[in-house]
């Protein structure tokens, strides 16, 4: 049985908490949240968080505050805690000892919360899953798969958890990296459900892609032009500096993009000063384009089936015509080599 990641980028908690702070709710109604970092007699001084990375000192005087409203740690701590659940799909053990350790590290820091048995539950749920992931079950759609079940559909469940990769990608806006799975995608899956259900999403990526890609061109004379007016205007020693480091970065860029061309990759990384790279997601895109308006949503061949179908021949003992049947349908309906050689090893060697 494969062990899975998570998605990337996603699920993973993270281990810092945040900051407490108070709430000051003042005779005029203006709210204010800080944490008190000193006080006098009459007045309290706040530390107030502006924006996510600016804090400000403000002073408040005491008769002007109408209540106070105490952070209480546990709770605030419990907000990641509660995060957890739905437990993801697809995560590995390490992902799971990474959130059990957060849980038992709250129940340790607080144990008289009331959110301490809610807390249990959720422990108990994560050490369930990660029990049944480190005995070879992967968790798929919210359920857990066993092994024998994923021996046995080895061929759909890998296409549906690629489809749960690509989706999460498009998500989080990795639009390269969802793209460039996705061609994989379509040359090991292109007869499962999977690969159907991705159709539409990812034509719609493919031409955002492009019209992106086209909109830069149209731009990209207007856009250089521009940059070296800027450098024209620029002290001569301010202007070698820049454009020293224009030259690496234009470097670096053309490096990065033959390096994509020799590993034949199809869709390579863009910039908006690397007028190739533009083209060639261009006329890649419209080749893909052209390639998904005759792909098929519904299945006429459905590989998933074909393989489960192969799988059952060779491991209820069926006879051999059967079983040679049964590859033939299956690179009928491309089911990739790796997916067929051990099951045909496992029919010669029952001979």
């Amino acid at each position: 049985m494969k062990t899975f990641p998570a998605l990337a980028s996603i699920c993973l908690l993270t281990t810092s908490l945040p900051a407490l702070a108070d709430t000051f709710t003042l005779k005029d109604g203006t709210v204010l949240e800080g944490t008190i970092s000193s006080e006098t007699a009459d007045s309290y001084v706040l530390e107030v968080q502006v924006t996510k990375s600016i804090k400000d000192e403000r002073t408040v005087a005491k008769a002007d505050v109408a209540k106070i409203d105490r952070e209480q740690p546990d709770l605030k701590a419990f907000e990641a805690i509660a995060k957890l659940k739905p437990i993801p799909d697809l995560l590995s053990e390490d992902d799971y000892q990474m959130k059990i350790s957060a849980v038992n590290r709250f129940l340790k820091e607080h144990r008289a919360s009331s959110k301490t048995k809610e807390a249990k539950a959720i422990l108990e749920s994560l050490k369930a899953e990660a029990a049944q992931v480190a005995a070879g079950s992967i968790k798929l759609n919210g359920k857990m798969v066993s092994p024998a079940e994923y021996q046995a559909n080895a061929y759909e469940i890998d296409s549906r958890v690629q489809e749960a990769k690509i989706r999460g990608m498009v998500e989080d806006r990795q639009f390269l990296g969802a793209l460039r799975l996705f061609s994989d995608f379509s040359r090991d899956y292109p007869t499962t459900l999977a690969h159907g259900a991705l159709i539409t999403q990812m034509k719609e990526v493919v031409q955002n892609q492009v019209a992106d890609a086209k909109q830069s061109l149209l731009s990209f004379d207007d856009r250089a032009k521009t940059r070296q007016v800027g450098l024209e205007r620029m002290t001569p020693d301010d202007r070698r500096v820049t454009e020293d480091a224009i030259k690496e970065e234009a470097v670096a860029i053309e490096a990065r993009y033959k390096s994509e061309k020799d590993a034949k990759l199809g869709w390579v990384t863009t910039s908006p000063y690397h007028k190739v790279s533009l083209e060639d997601t261009v006329k890649f895109g419209e080749a893909e384009l052209l390639r998904l308006s005759k792909v098929k949503t519904v299945l006429g061949v459905d590989g998933g089936k074909a393989y489960r179908e192969l799988y059952s021949a060779v491991h209820s003992g069926g006879n051999a015509a059967a079983v040679t049947s049964a590859v033939t349908a299956a690179k009928a309906a491309t089911v990739p080599a790796r997916y067929l050689a051990p099951l045909e090893a496992a029919a010669k060697g029952r001979k």
